[in-house]
C-alpha cells in the first residue's frame, strides 16, 4: 500500500521498550510519500493516543477527523508498514491541513529547523 503524508493509519508498534508506544494503535503519517514510496522502504508515523494529558508535543486532532485524540511528536519513528507483522489498516486520508501545518512545525522545533 502506498502511504502519504497526513494518512491516518492502525498499526502494531511492538516490538517495543521502555516508554515507548506499545500494541496496535492509531497513528499519522508524517513522512512524504516520495519517501515513503520511492526512496525507502520505512515510512515516519507519529503515534496517537486516546489521552490529552497538556503535554507540549501532543497535538490535538480535529474532532472531524477518523481518528480522535493527540499526536505523540516525542514519539516518532521509523517503521516498515510493509511487514505483514505490522497488521497495517489504512483509516482515512489527510488531516485538516491546519493541524498538518501544526504537526510539522511541532516536528521542526524538535529539530531546530
Amino acid at each position: 500500500m502506498l502511504f502519504e503524508q497526513g494518512d491516518l493509519i492502525e498499526v502494531n508498534f511492538n516490538p517495543t521498550v521502555g516508554h515507548e508506544p506499545q500494541r496496535r494503535r492509531p497513528a499519522l503519517v508524517v513522512s512524504v510519500g516520495h519517501f515513503n514510496n520511492v526512496i525507502s522502504s520505512l515510512t515516519v508515523v507519529c503515534p496517537i493516543t486516546s489521552i490529552a494529558n497538556g503535554h507540549p508535543l501532543h497535538i490535538e486532532l480535529d474532532p472531524n477527523n477518523a481518528v480522535k485524540g493527540c499526536v505523540c511528536i516525542e514519539q516518532m519513528r521509523a517503521i516498515d508498514l510493509n511487514n505483514p507483522a505490522r497488521g497495517v489498516e489504512h483509516l482515512g486520508s489527510m488531516i485538516d491541513s491546519a493541524t498538518m501545518s501544526r504537526v510539522l512545525d511541532a516536528i521542526g522545533a524538535v529539530f531546530n529547523i
